[in-house]
């Protein structure tokens, strides 16, 4: 089981969500860079949410305890941001609603805006899947206003702070909680967060910066990739407003059914259908894999419901060397529509096998019978 994740927040892989919980929190105050701690650690901040962010989420737990971080990369994990704007609803959680320069008692940084992240999903056949490859998407997105230049206005002296927050984009209130007066902040309704009031707005964009277009955006799915899992395109979200910068593209993968093939992670499963006298006498079948065909050694006897497993003929390993298996199992087929021929040679063979079936006398009954003969 992977532990790096666990080790991060110094719990055990088999800890509660209440001691991931604490942990967390305890780890949060003490390395946080806007903290007076002297073990403040901009890095070790960044690695105990990104630990925190899959431990926290029972379905990134469990495909991180089975894969570790690989299992999650594509899926789940977002882009740790320098300012720390993309942790602050963990802190929210813990520290009622305070933004996390008001819980350290500093001034509050102002955070840093981007655009929103946005979400597409793609169906790829097996094949396509196996392979890998360029994919295309065309989906609708904010982007730059060309006609201001993403700005908001043709006129920059236009842009002047906002008064209410006082550039800040957040304003300060005081709340009453359980643990007595506390200072919390929410974002500006002035200027909705971004710190700035525009005179002379774009009539383009109506100040935002941004406008709704389509576009075709190309990205790389790695071969072997799954249903459910998810590629992040970054820069590809919605165009921040006003300059700031793009969310990022979340597309969600759909392999569809295979009509032959069954999958199961990196290996496939194929059913060969076998008749009789070529389980019991041995052949060669021809078993399709995504490749194209290869050939299968039936040894004699073989028994219904039997699997063979043909090595690298499964699923490549996602972003890993090697290919998982091709198993085959055997199907032997009962014959329904008789012939009259067919049905003297299966007679045949039933008594054959009748006989072949008659209890052997044992070895005490074979002398006796003797010793009686000899008297």
């Amino acid at each position: 089981m992977p532990k790096e994740y666990y080790e991060r927040l110094g719990v055990n892989e088999n800890a509660s969500q209440d001691e991931i919980k604490k942990a967390y929190r305890k780890k949060a105050k003490k390395y946080h860079p806007d903290s007076n701690s002297e073990e403040a650690d901009e890095e070790k901040f960044k690695e105990i949410n990104e630990a925190y962010k899959v431990l926290s989420d029972e379905e990134k737990r469990k495909k991180y305890d089975r894969f570790g971080k690989q299992g999650i990369d594509d899926q789940y994990r977002q882009r740790a941001r320098t300012d720390f704007s993309g942790f602050e609803d963990l802190f929210n959680q813990f520290f009622n609603g305070g933004g996390l320069g008001d819980f350290f008692n500093q001034s509050q940084r102002r955070e840093k805006q981007t655009g929103e992240d946005l979400g597409a999903r793609i169906d790829l056949s097996l094949k396509e899947a196996y392979e890998g490859g360029e994919k295309t998407l065309r989906i609708k997105r904010y982007q730059k206003c060309e006609e201001c230049e993403g700005k908001g206005t043709k006129d920059p002296s236009s842009i002047q702070t906002c008064q209410r927050c006082d550039g800040q984009g957040r304003i300060k209130q005081t709340k009453r909680g359980l643990l007595g007066q506390q200072i919390v902040s929410r974002e500006c309704p002035e200027c909705n967060g971004s710190g700035e009031k525009i005179k002379d707005p774009c009539e383009r964009c109506n100040g935002e910066g941004r406008v709704l277009g389509e576009e075709e955006i190309s990205f790389e799915v790695p071969p072997g990739i799954q249903s459910g899992q998810r590629l992040r395109v970054e820069n590809k979200g919605h165009a921040g407003e006003r300059g700031k910068p793009p969310g990022d593209l979340f597309v969600e993968i759909n392999v569809k059914e295979h009509e032959v093939f069954e999958r199961e992670d990196e290996n496939l499963f194929y059913t060969l259908e076998l008749s009789y006298p070529d389980a019991a006498l041995g052949s060669k079948a021809k078993i399709p894999t995504l490749e194209g065909e290869v050939e299968l050694e039936i040894p004699k006897g073989t028994q219904n419901g039997e699997v063979f497993k043909l090595k690298n003929k499964g699923m490549p390993r996602l972003r890993r060397r090697g290919k998982g298996e091709l198993y085959v199992k055997a199907n032997i087929k009962t014959p329904q529509d008789l012939g009259e021929r067919e049905k003297e040679l299966l007679e045949e063979l039933r008594e054959i096998e009748g006989e072949h079936k008659k209890p052997k006398k044992g070895f005490f009954e074979s002398m006796k019978e003797n010793l009686k003969n000899n008297l």
